[in-house]
């Protein structure tokens, strides 16, 4: 059978994943980071695994930020013991702390499987999985509803700055409502024209059918899948000796 340019799936390049081993893998990293939560240099590790994947996959101002904020977090959590501040300013502080290092790290997990996945490679794993259409749908939706998002905020931002509306200008400090207002309604209306766009999108492609779809996208479980459930069985090891010597 003869075969089109246009027809040939592009081939996985770098250390790309399964989209079932990210999914796998974040709720590992979730349960993990709650199971051993007493364990400061164990939950180093665990969130350093996101912060890889994000330089892997190119976004390395976002894991900059996200590794900073959770070595922030870290050196906050052996010092809040040694500074004296007021009840209601150290419970503030405590909380925070808990978040970053129990929550941030499955949230970048999570933006890294949005970032990573592309939207046809998703639908493919999970129509493996013989996930429900009325979750697979909205979920499918999610994918190109947030980079589509993200771009339609920058382009609102640059509009409104080019009128002089931005934070620190002379307008700002006139009203400082202004900027909510010129960003917040438009990105709003945006976001439900967007919604309503990439819904009847997904089902013109035949999403809605109940016929088997066919996928040109290549998943399936390679070497770097391998590499990724090592290192889940070696945490899982790990956490029960802590367990054990607990």
């Amino acid at each position: 059978m003869m075969q089109y340019p246009a027809y040939i799936p592009e081939k996985r390049k770098g250390f790309s994943l399964d989209p079932r081993t990210k999914l796998l893998f974040m709720v590992l990293i979730a349960t993990l980071m709650f199971v051993v939560y007493n364990n400061i240099p164990y939950i180093c590790v665990l969130a350093g695994l996101p912060f890889l994947l994000l330089i892997v996959n190119g976004q390395k101002k976002t894991a900059v930020i996200y590794g900073s904020l959770f070595v922030l977090a870290v050196i906050a959590n052996y010092i809040k013991d040694i500074a004296t501040l007021p009840q209601l300013l150290n419970g503030i502080v405590v909380l925070l702390i808990a978040l970053v290092l129990r929550l941030f790290p499955t949230f970048m997990m999570g933006y890294y499987i949005i970032k990573s996945t592309k939207a046809d490679e998703f639908v493919s794993s999970m129509e493996r999985w013989h996930v429900s259409k009325k979750v697979l749908i909205p979920i499918a939706v999610v994918f190109r509803f947030v980079p589509t998002m993200q771009e339609e905020s920058q382009s609102i931002t640059e509009a409104m700055r080019m009128r002089g509306i931005q934070f620190g200008t002379k307008k700002f400090w006139k009203s400082p409502g202004t900027i909510l207002e010129y960003r917040l309604i438009p990105l709003l209306i945006s976001v439900v024209k967007i919604g309503d766009e990439l819904s009847a999108a997904a089902l013109t492609r035949g999403l809605g059918n109940s016929v088997k779809r066919t996928n040109i996208a290549q998943i399936g479980f390679s070497k770097n899948d391998a590499i990724v459930l090592i290192i889940s069985i070696f945490l899982l090891l790990w956490a029960f000796a802590l367990g054990v010597m607990s």
